[in-house]
């Protein structure tokens, strides 16, 4: 599907190539990913759904957490323990009633516990989800009150603020596009204009259609603009 998206998209800026340097490009967002349970548990709070927008360190969604915080009050108890056995055996080791051997051992068990420890406040702080960056939910995977596993996939999100545009043009153009140079993109959906740089042009050209892919960063205000929606780039007349 891709590779036909390409070529359709690369016929259609060759049919104009020769007039007016203009491609049709698609806006996609660099921040796109998928976020999964860490740990298993029933979902209690569920607050977000498809569209819907948040801050980065902003709660998505929480786990029953309560067997963890158990598990990590228990284990917290046994490193306290470890920890007065080990100075209990070095106050014997300054009367030297106690070897060697027994204060390693009680250094190592203590050392254990607190591993142990940390790694129960890692599952605590899996209990609720954050969001990693600005962005919408692009679509909702779980429901409240669904008992999850570890890797359940939870939510598809999309950032709003590292938006770039994907546009399809003629390998003849190589001989002008470089990376740095800024062209205009006319948005289909929001009929609005907006500036773009070229980052990244491929390193391979496309043989069936004579094409090559090119990556370009939107520069900022684009509030109205969100990943999916198409445009219309337009080069600079004095390029060709």
């Amino acid at each position: 599907m891709k590779r036909v998206l390409s070529i359709v998209l690369a016929l259609a800026s060759m049919l104009c190539a020769a007039e007016n340097p203009t491609a049709r490009a698609i806006i996609v967002s660099l921040d796109r990913t998928v976020l999964s349970s860490e740990i298993a548990g029933e979902i209690i709070e569920l607050s977000k759904h498809e569209g819907d927008s948040f801050k980065k360190g902003e709660s998505l969604l929480k786990i029953d957490c309560a067997v963890y915080r158990a598990q990590k009050r228990k284990i917290d108890v046994e490193k306290e323990i470890a920890k007065l056995e080990l100075e209990k055996n070095k106050k014997l080791d300054s009367f030297g009633s106690v070897g060697t051997f027994e204060i390693q051992i009680s250094n190592e068990n203590y050392n254990k516990q607190k591993a142990e420890s940390d790694i129960a406040a890692i599952n605590v702080s899996r209990c609720e989800i954050n969001a990693p960056f600005d962005g919408k939910i692009a679509s909702k995977k779980v429901s409240k009150y669904q008992s999850i596993k570890p890797q359940d996939e939870l939510f598809e999100i999309v950032g709003l603020d590292n938006l770039e545009a994907r546009v399809v043009v003629p390998s003849s153009w190589l001989a002008w596009l470089k990376r740095g140079m800024e062209f205009e993109l006319n948005v289909d959906e929001t009929k609005t204009t907006l500036k773009a740089q070229i980052v990244q042009i491929d390193s391979v050209v496309d043989p069936t259609s004579q094409s090559i892919t090119i990556r370009a960063k939107l520069i900022k205000p684009f509030e109205t603009i969100i990943p999916g929606m198409s445009a219309t780039a337009h080069f600079p007349q004095n390029t060709h």
